[in-house]
């Protein structure tokens, strides 16, 4: 699981002295849980001072509220504040605040909304109070957090120590949601946006996509493949595309510049481990910059090293960026285990490719890195491009009739993208959001989600985590 609150938001919560903290955002942007989720984070003494929610309609929504906050520390607002144009010699709401204050001593307060407080307070007071509660923040060391609809600046802005903004946002029409550090005094803002969810009735930042890294053998768990479909090799994944990829399918994984390229990387080397710990043949094309020597340090610490070399087969183009030379890797080719196109004709070395899929018991995982294909075979050229489609789709058919899968791998810029997107049953999309990588399909049609490598100890897997 990823964290909940952006490490900088971490950092303010563990300084020793006091802190302001103010968090804005429209309605239903996620600040209440925002808030939550800092009191559980502070520990001990933690104070909520709620206008909005009663004190057990919260903990009825949110049940782990009760392992963080006592329920004397739970505070309705309405009971503290009283209109002293009505009553002018009852004490003010400041004064019955801190005196109920002065008895918990708390680390950290939460005032849920500051608006609902001031309401009824011209500027002037309403000013004052807030310079009141900032000094005491400051004399206290006390940790205040206050939650605010108002969204344009206000004197309380140049007050506060540090100011979060809590947005909705759209990706390709399907909702996201974004944090932004606007300022945090003495912190070091390292990320200053941060992707978030309300999955599960959490808030939870997602952290920028971690590289895989395969240091020491861990276990990848085996997602056993079906009649209908072939496994993913990530449960989620299989989930959201209807278990997975149909046998006799082409699919398409469309990637944005950047960081998406490494959850490519990812899902890819998951569909490829899976198969070979099924004993399913695994031929692949690597995507520009990738070679079998890569893939081997991809893949070898999670399989049985027979395993990689019975069932994985590596084509690598000859003068393609990450194709090794005829005297690198010799020993791979002698074994039959990587084979080496010339890069000349389209045709001779597609009919060379799928004559070697034809020869592989059923079904086989196809997995092409369509921009390696781009430059090679020159498909910007006339014609190109109406003669490499004619050929795959040659190949999709024979394919279908043996039950064999197909994954391409492209890029928005490529000349071949359209089509074979027009040909693919399956299209996921990967793209950037505050340098974590997102998930979604156009076909069939879903949501956002975030794509997470979770690793462990002892084992690897990717997450998928939806934007809710």
């Amino acid at each position: 699981m990823g964290k909940r609150i952006p490490p900088e938001l971490e950092e303010v919560l563990s300084t020793d002295g006091g802190y302001s903290l103010l968090i804005k955002g429209a309605p239903g942007t996620g600040k209440t849980m925002l808030a939550l989720e800092i009191l559980r984070e502070s520990g001990a003494n933690a104070v909520y001072i709620t206008t909005r929610v009663s004190p057990q309609a919260l903990y009825g929504q949110f049940p782990w509220l009760r392992e963080c906050i006592e329920p004397e520390n739970l505070i309705e607002a309405t009971k503290l504040y009283v209109n002293l144009d009505a009553f002018p010699a009852v004490h003010s709401f400041p004064e019955v605040l801190y005196a109920r204050l002065s008895k918990i001593k708390p680390a950290t307060v939460v005032i849920d909304s500051w608006e609902a407080i001031t309401s009824q307070m011209d500027a002037e007071r309403r000013e004052s109070l807030e310079a009141t509660m900032i000094e005491a923040v400051s004399h206290n060391k006390t940790k205040l957090i206050l939650v605010s609809e108002r969204l344009e600046t206000s004197p309380l802005d140049y007050m506060v120590d540090g100011i979060v903004t809590l947005r909705r946002i759209t990706v390709d029409y399907r909702r996201a949601r974004e944090l932004e550090i606007e300022k945090l005094r003495g912190v070091r803002i390292d990320q200053h946006k941060y992707a978030f969810t309300l999955e599960g009735g959490r808030f939870q930042c997602f952290e920028p996509f971690k590289r895989r890294k395969v240091e020491k053998q861990r276990k990848v768990e085996i997602i056993p493949h079906s009649q209908t479909h072939l496994s993913t090799g990530i449960a989620d994944l299989d989930k959201f595309i209807g278990g997975g990829f149909k046998r006799g399918s082409f699919n398409l994984i469309n990637v944005s510049d950047g960081i998406s390229t490494l959850g490519y990387q990812a899902i890819i080397a998951h569909i490829i481990i899976n198969s070979i710990q099924q004993g399913t043949h695994c031929v692949c094309v690597p995507c520009c910059g990738w070679n079998e020597h890569r893939l081997r340090r991809e893949i070898l610490p999670f399989v049985r090293e027979h395993d990689y070399y019975e069932y994985f087969t590596v084509f690598e183009i000859e003068g393609c960026s990450g194709a090794r030379g005829a005297g690198e890797g010799e020993e791979e080719r002698k074994r039959g285990h990587v084979k080496l196109l010339k890069g000349e004709s389209i045709r001779e070395d597609l009919s060379e490719f799928s004559e070697f899929i034809a020869g592989l018991e059923p079904p086989v995982m196809v997995i092409i890195g369509a921009d390696t294909l781009e430059y090679p075979y020159q498909l910007r050229e006339r014609g190109r491009v109406g003669e490499m489609v004619s050929l795959l789709s040659k190949l999709m058919v024979d394919m279908r009739e043996v039950g064999n899968v197909c994954v391409f791998g492209v890029t928005p810029s490529l000349a071949l993208r359209e089509s074979l997107a027009y040909m693919s049953e399956v299209c996921i999309k990967l793209t950037v959001l505050d340098k974590s990588v997102v998930l979604y399909c156009e076909r069939p049609d879903t949501k956002l989600y975030c794509l997470e490598n979770v690793i462990t100890d002892e084992s690897l897997k990717i997450k998928l985590t939806a934007f809710v």
